[in-house]
């Protein structure tokens, strides 16, 4: 079966209990895909090719599979590093490192959060900056910086 639409987000779905609901649990940067083939807790296959690719997946999508009938997209936590600057002159330094590493990021409430990475680890470490390591259930997969003004050339290999 392949499914082409989002029907809603499990957590906004009223009623939940009067649906049969199948699971299938995927990467978080699977999210950012507009294909993708999953299997669900009930071993059956679907494929998922999003007809509106700028509606996106995120964790808790919903697909229609029969009548009363749901697929749900769950994200597998991911190992992630949750970076909290003790000032914004940190904050700046600790993005402008992340930036340079080409890591995707979230920032929200002061914090950075990235998908675990011993490199920037060793660094973190070596600057003193305060961060934990912790399992975490992403909502939505991780981006990198969508910088327009950014313009310098150098090959990625």
């Amino acid at each position: 079966m392949i499914l082409t639409k989002v029907y809603a987000n499990v957590k906004d779905i009223p009623h939940l209990h009067d649906y049969h609901v199948e699971t299938a649990l995927v990467k978080s940067d699977d999210l950012l895909k507009s294909i993708l083939r999953v299997t669900s807790d009930h071993g059956h296959d679907y494929g998922i090719r999003l007809e509106d690719e700028t509606q996106g997946l995120e964790n808790g999508a919903a697909f229609i599979i029969g009548d009363h009938e749901l697929l749900v997209l769950e994200a597998i936590p991911d190992e992630v590093m949750i970076i909290t600057p003790k000032d914004i002159d940190e904050m700046g330094k600790t993005a402008h490192m992340l930036g340079n590493l080409h890591k995707p990021i979230q920032v929200k409430d002061g914090q950075i959060t990235m998908l675990y990475d011993e490199v920037v680890k060793k660094t973190l470490d070596q600057e003193g900056a305060s961060y934990v390591v912790e399992k975490r259930q992403l909502d939505e997969p991780m981006k990198y910086a969508n910088l327009v003004a950014h313009s310098h050339h150098h090959h990625h290999g």
